[in-house]
């Protein structure tokens, strides 16, 4: 018994639709399958703008002092001194490298300045983190330095020096009354000046 034509012809059809189907639309199916499978493996795509958002971002440094090659650096974001220290080619032979905090972090528009050790040993340079006080070290600080104080001359400043070779240095501020000639007076009015 013969099949009827037409179930052949709709069978061909049928075929036919289904190949152009595939052709036309089956990549699509695979396409979005694998980008669902990107992101379940964190695979990302940035956007242009994503990108930009996402540049390095640079300082301006300006290094100095005893260094071998003084001048203005770019260095990243997040850097630390030393790093900047280097890119200046390095501390010179009179460098007093353990004046600087080396691990400190650099900002735009900082001045690291390099003092010799001559420079710290005389005691006019104020130690590291008072210099925002403005307060006097009387552990540290040389006779100029300390008679910059209200009241303390130059035999006072001397006397001062003398106290902290011969006793180690001062414990706290008060310790200075133990100095002769500065009495609970004279101390009242240095004690806002000064630091140990």
């Amino acid at each position: 018994m013969k099949k009827p034509y037409w179930k052949t012809f709709l069978a061909v059809i049928l075929m036919a639709v289904a190949g152009i189907c595939y052709s036309c639309g089956g990549g699509g199916i695979s396409e979005n399958i694998s980008e669902v499978q990107a992101e379940s493996l964190g695979e990302t795509v940035l956007t242009e703008s994503e990108t930009e958002s996402q540049a390095p971002v640079y300082h301006y440094v300006h290094v100095c002092g005893e260094v071998k090659q003084p001048g203005v650096y770019r260095v990243l974001e997040g850097s630390r001194v030393f790093q900047a220290v280097e890119l200046a080619g390095g501390f010179t032979d009179e460098a007093a490298s353990e004046y600087l905090n080396l691990a400190e972090l650099t900002e735009d528009g900082l001045k690291i300045d390099v003092p010799s050790v001559e420079d710290v040993q005389s005691g006019l340079l104020p130690q590291p983190g008072e210099e925002a006080s403005g307060k006097v070290n009387i552990n540290r600080a040389g006779a100029q330095e300390l008679m910059t104080l209200t009241g303390i001359g130059e035999a006072r400043a001397a006397d001062i020096i003398k106290y902290r070779e011969e006793n180690g240095g001062f414990q706290s501020v008060e310790d200075i009354m133990k100095v002769p000639g500065i009495k609970e007076g004279a101390f009242e009015k240095i004690k806002d000046q000064i630091s140990v």
